[in-house]
């Protein structure tokens, strides 16, 4: 039987990660990242997104909890972050309030239609906009207030089939709740079943410091090592290395 034709890569431009995944992920994947708070979701999450504005794929990044000018104001602080991204429209910053086709006074999705209206409304933004990678920070902040879980289901599954179709790389961002034991918290959760790559952030305690670590759980369309790396988040963004067993 031949071997099948492997798919094009979207390489997140984090070296490490993209060692790990033999070039970065598959493209039209959505892959969700996912940890307690203060593990650098969001800093992997906007590194993915610079990057790809940087290198030419017009980008959008929903923020669901920060107002997007108090997230933009800590971007400078990465050396490769360029202001004219912003300015000339490669990446840009929304609120959920901005593609939300309703007078929610809250500025949030409050009912199923308002969900759906999202979906849609997104999807002919990156249609008509030529969008290539898409982050949504946070995703599971969207649902805060929701009891019905096939809400997010369905969302779910409708940004999953867009990426496909539109040739599209997203990440969603999803908080793991800090007394959970985290691997057994992710594989649990409606996200981690429909995502096609999940990569847990975590921690680690060694001796006297607390390591952020980063795992590769699934990322269907690429081989990858499922062990656990220490991740430092710096300005030049962030360094990935082995997780040494020995001296914990």
């Amino acid at each position: 039987m031949a071997k099948s034709q492997e798919r094009e890569k979207c390489a997140t431009g984090i070296e490490g990660l993209d060692s790990i995944l033999g070039g970065g992920f598959p493209v039209g994947n959505m892959v969700l990242v996912t940890g307690v708070p203060g593990v650098g979701k969001t800093s992997l999450s906007l590194e993915f997104a610079i990057r790809g504005a940087a290198g030419g794929e017009r980008t959008i990044y929903i923020t669901t909890i920060e107002r997007p000018e108090k997230l933009i104001a800590s971007v400078p602080e990465y050396d490769f972050f360029d202001r004219d991204l912003l300015e000339s429209g490669m990446l840009r910053f929304m609120e959920v309030s901005e593609l939300l086709e309703s007078s929610s006074i809250y500025g949030r999705p409050e009912t199923r239609e308002d969900i759906m209206r999202f979906g849609e409304a997104l999807s002919r933004h990156i249609e008509e906009n030529n969008v290539r990678r898409l982050v949504i920070d946070s995703f599971s902040a969207m649902f805060y207030g929701f009891d019905d879980g096939t809400i997010s289901r369905d969302l779910l599954l409708m940004i999953s089939e867009m990426m496909y179709e539109k040739g599209c790389t997203a990440i969603l961002v999803a908080d793991v709740d800090p007394s959970s034991h985290c691997d057994m918290a992710v594989t649990a959760t409606i996200e981690s079943i429909i995502s096609d790559g999940v990569i847990v952030l975590g921690n680690h305690q060694r001796r006297s410091d607390l390591l952020r670590t980063m795992q590769v759980l699934k990322m269907k369309g690429a081989s990858h090592s499922r062990s656990k790396y220490v991740i430092d988040l710096t300005t030049v963004g962030i360094l990935v290395t082995p997780l040494l067993r020995g001296g914990t």
